[in-house]
């Protein structure tokens, strides 16, 4: 399958702005973010069954219950994995199989409308919860219980019996030397005595139940010594604490087998808890950012009310700056947009690309509305405006980009192009960006080309332009300007106006840099002259 989108360009349009903001709770949600798919021309019927999950889901994406589960979850797909190789699970493990089929039941009974959506059906697992919880507790916490196997009950009770008796015949044992001796033992049961107690300590040497385990420099230290009695007791304790191990290998293995055998319901739920994660996630980010569903269509169109870039809004919210949304209309060959080199063409051509590839995600799109075709691929070619060089280096990237984007123009792709050769020999890149028109203007492609340069696009050619100061209000502008002449730029931004107006014969590209050089107080001997210029000047043909 051809590649969809380059990595750059991705990066291009700023597409992890919106990326970042879905954050699934669960393992599984977010392996399902990794593996997210990307619908292309003819799945269609896919991607609005995906919206239609989406829909389906809108009730749950802040249900207090939901969101514990999945918060709650633990990634088991490493244990379930073991055990259907026949490997034996820990007790940790199969404490955290029990929490996570526990904490499945209960998501199981809030999700509505799994019959409609197998994608997010979860399989029942109540059978691992009877084999995990033997005693119908229906606690988070899992034993190897006696009720597993009647040896491990007799064993079990066998230790707890010779443990008493030890415990017994030890404390007589300190209770009769005690009295003998009037004496008292610390927390730990041991005898301290002054070493300068001679007669008593003569005593204790005597007795056979007693030794020296330790001295200060003051004193000597009495512990109690094992009869015969205890010893034996003691060896078959750890003789049964052997068999009881053995035992509880016994039952991990039988319970792990058991749970290897239900492992590909572990795995259909996986993927649905994943589902249902991932398109939670989806619609929290949705609702952050304003986003709408976007109507899935046969054409080749792309229609796009009041569309934002996500970046460019966050960037001017934190200068307390209003992002004004643009509304536009595409579909093949080609629209060629010209407008002031302040005027948002390069964020306008983000906005497209962003929202065509959000939606080519299954993601709702930063617009009031949007009506598009799925496409074949996505190409952009835009410049990195924060460069200081932009020269022939630049010029061979973006050569390259377009390059990869012409080889597949017979097909429905999306390509993007901004300002081509804008930092080349002016009149080169007229022809080139010309030749690059006349190209497109036939092909299968949705493209959008932004230049400054004049008469590059035909009658074949859909023609935009930014609207920019045309309609403002000049004397009112300088005024302001004059009033606040630091926050210049900010001002004209204010009053710029982003929005594409369709042309039907753009006889020229809009003038707007000479007229934003006389409002930023450039000498007027200087743009006076410059217009003088402009109006000799012999247009290129």
């Amino acid at each position: 399958m051809t590649l969809f989108i380059k990595k750059a360009s991705e990066d291009k349009l700023e597409f992890d702005v919106l990326m970042n903001k879905i954050n699934p709770l669960s393992p599984y949600g977010k392996e399902a973010k990794k593996e997210m798919p990307i619908y292309r021309k003819g799945d269609e019927r896919q991607l609005v069954r995906e919206y239609d999950l989406m829909e389906h889901m809108e009730d749950y994406y802040v249900d207090r219950d939901v969101i514990t589960v999945l918060t709650h979850l633990k990634d088991i797909t490493e244990s379930i994995y073991r055990s259907e190789i026949g490997e034996v699970l820990s007790v940790v493990e199969i404490f955290e199989i029990k929490n996570f089929v526990l904490l499945l039941r209960r998501f199981r009974k809030t999700i509505k409308g799994q019959e409609k959506f197998e994608e997010i059906k979860i399989e029942n697992l109540d059978e691992v919860i009877e084999w995990l919880d033997p005693g119908n507790e229906g606690l988070n916490t899992f034993y190897i219980y006696d009720a597993y196997s009647e040896r491990l009950s007799e064993i079990r009770k066998l230790k707890n019996q010779i443990g008493q008796s030890i415990k017994d015949i030890k404390k007589n044992q300190k209770k009769d030397v005690l009295i003998k001796y009037n004496l008292k033992t610390n927390l730990k049961g041991e005898i301290y005595i002054n070493k300068s107690e001679t007669e008593k300590q003569k005593l204790l040497d005597d007795d056979k139940t007693l030794f020296i385990s330790s001295e200060t420099p003051s004193n000597l230290i009495y512990s109690f010594k094992n009869t015969e009695k205890t010893d034996q007791l003691e060896n078959d304790l750890s003789r049964l604490i052997y068999e009881e191990e053995e035992e509880e290998y016994r039952v991990l293995k039988r319970l792990s087998g058991k749970i290897g055998k239900k492992s590909k319901r572990f795995q259909k739920n996986f993927k649905s808890i994943g589902k249902v994660d991932l398109v939670l996630a989806k619609l929290r980010e949705a609702k952050v950012t304003k986003a709408t569903r976007p109507e899935i269509v046969e054409e080749g169109i792309i229609k796009i009310l009041d569309g934002r870039h996500l970046k460019t809004e966050e960037s001017l919210k934190t200068h307390h700056q209003n992002y004004t949304p643009v509304s536009i209309s595409l579909t093949t060959p080609l629209t060629c947009i010209t407008g002031p080199n302040m005027g948002g063409k390069t964020v306008n051509l983000k906005m497209i690309g962003q929202i065509a590839l959000a939606a080519s995600y299954a993601l709702y799109v930063p617009a009031t509305s949007c009506k598009m075709g799925l496409l074949d691929g996505i190409f952009v070619s835009i410049g990195d405006e924060q460069s200081v060089e932009r020269g022939l280096s630049t010029f061979g990237a973006e050569v390259r980009n377009v390059s990869d984007a012409l080889a597949r123009s017979h097909e429905r792709c999306l390509i993007l192009i901004d300002e081509l050769a804008g930092g080349t020999n002016p009149i080169e890149g007229y022809a080139i960006t010309k030749s690059i028109v006349k190209y497109l203007s036939d092909k299968k492609s949705i493209s959008v080309i932004t230049t400054h340069f004049d008469k590059v696009a035909d009658d074949r050619v859909t023609k935009l332009q930014v609207a920019g100061l045309r309609e403002i209000d000049l004397t009112r502008l300088e005024n302001e300007l004059l009033d606040r002449p630091e926050d210049g730029m900010a001002i004209i931004a204010e009053n710029m106006d982003y929005q594409l107006i369709p042309t039907d014969d753009v006889k020229e590209a809009p003038k707007d840099a000479i007229r934003i050089a006389e409002l930023m107080g450039m000498n007027k001997v200087i743009t006076e002259y410059a217009k003088e210029l402009l109006r000799g000047s012999e247009q290129i043909e």
